[in-house]
């Protein structure tokens, strides 16, 4: 008899919380979400890999370096705090002369600017100006 219906991303979390803060190798979570998913649903999980790299980019877990990747709750509870804030946006667009740092064009050019973090968030890339860059959109 299979357990209650679990989400694949629920048991993703699971595997990393059990685990916490450690750095976990790609196949390794896999391998143990397939086979746990299939022992309590009797289902196939059809890409594990996409639920990982999906909670990678929504914040909850942390990208270490291609195909591994950890879970700290610290991280998630201030991942807003590595957002940019208005202030810090302008100090960035006024040092980088409202201009992309890739192309050059800027706003006076037409183009529509943003503020960027040279070290993704995904990597703890943090909300500050020496880690901020203009890029256009």
């Amino acid at each position: 008899m299979k357990n209650k219906e679990i989400s694949q991303m629920d048991l993703i979390m699971e595997y990393f919380k059990k685990y916490l803060k450690k750095e976990i190798h790609h196949p390794e979570i896999v391998d143990w979400v397939v086979e746990e998913y299939k022992k309590r649903t009797g289902k196939v999980f059809r890409d594990p890999d996409r639920g990982i790299r999906k909670l990678s980019q929504d914040g909850l877990l942390i990208k270490i370096k291609k195909g591994v990747y950890k879970y700290d709750p610290d991280f998630v509870s201030n991942r807003q705090l590595e957002e940019f804030t208005a202030s810090q946006k302008a100090e960035i667009f006024k040092r980088d002369d409202y201009r992309c740092v890739v192309c050059g064009r800027g706003t006076g050019d037409g183009v529509e600017i943003h503020a960027d973090h040279i070290k993704p968030k995904e990597f703890g890339g943090k909300a500050e100006i020496e880690n901020g860059q203009t890029l256009c959109a």
